[in-house]
């Protein structure tokens, strides 16, 4: 059986493919587990700059598994146990890594799909890329994905949670889901670029700009501005 999860370090870079495309790169329990597990792992070797999320097939991810092993959970608890906490664990070591995970999105990223994309720190895309959240379908609010998608704007947000209509890749730019957009034949070109920018980077002060991406923008201007200065005076301290 091919691995669903191709996970490969080359220099450094972890490089993370989702290898279902007959099945839309669908991830299970499993596979989440292997997801979040990978990332943290990552996060642990100081020499990483970044991971880079790919998908191999049509689609970047159509979401994850409806049908559970072990059939439907019996009660709140169950779900939680068996479905929540599996999909919030790949979200809290998205959040966690100190290095940055960048997404690079061909076809549709749908539902859990959509959510990897918005908890990345970078994402790259084809103009021909679609996104949406059909959970409402399945009689399920998607507060999950919400949670992850918190940065893109709320307007279009809750467009898509109730509208569950797909948009397009400069609809996803505008809102602030994507870093950039670029035609099919130019994204790969566009991604080692990036790639090869960062490789010439200290690794350290790479992780200082996630952290500091993550953290800043959520105080007060003055208590914003003293923490840029302190980060920037005990890095460059250290050399």
């Amino acid at each position: 059986m091919a691995q669903q999860l191709i996970i490969q370090k080359k220099n450094s870079f972890l490089n993370v493919t989702f290898n279902r495309p007959r099945k839309g790169n669908l991830f299970t329990t499993k596979t989440q587990a292997m997801l979040a597990d990978a990332v943290t792992e990552a996060g642990r070797d100081a020499k990483i700059r970044a991971i880079v999320m790919r998908a191999n097939g049509k689609d970047f991810c159509h979401g994850r598994e409806q049908k559970l092993p072990g059939g439907p959970p019996k009660n709140a608890y169950d779900a939680h146990n068996r479905v929540m906490s599996q999909i919030l664990a790949v979200y809290h070591a998205f959040r966690h890594c100190p290095a940055p995970i960048i997404s690079v999105v061909h076809g549709k990223a749908l539902g859990f799909g959509c959510a990897l994309v918005g908890g990345s720190d970078i994402a790259y895309a084809t103009d021909d890329s679609r996104f949406a959240l059909p959970e409402m379908s399945h009689g399920t609010a998607p507060t999950l994905a919400m949670a992850a998608l918190a940065k893109v704007h709320p307007k279009v947000l809750t467009d898509m949670v109730l509208s569950m209509k797909e948009i397009d890749a400069q609809t996803a730019l505008g809102a602030g889901l994507l870093s950039r957009v670029f035609p099919a034949d130019q994204i790969d070109a566009e991604v080692q670029s990036l790639l090869d920018t960062m490789a010439g980077c200290d690794p350290i002060d790479i992780r200082t700009v996630k952290r500091f991406q993550l953290t800043g923008p959520q105080l007060h201007p003055d208590i914003m501005s003293d923490l840029a200065g302190y980060t920037l005076a005990t890095v460059r301290a250290r050399r």
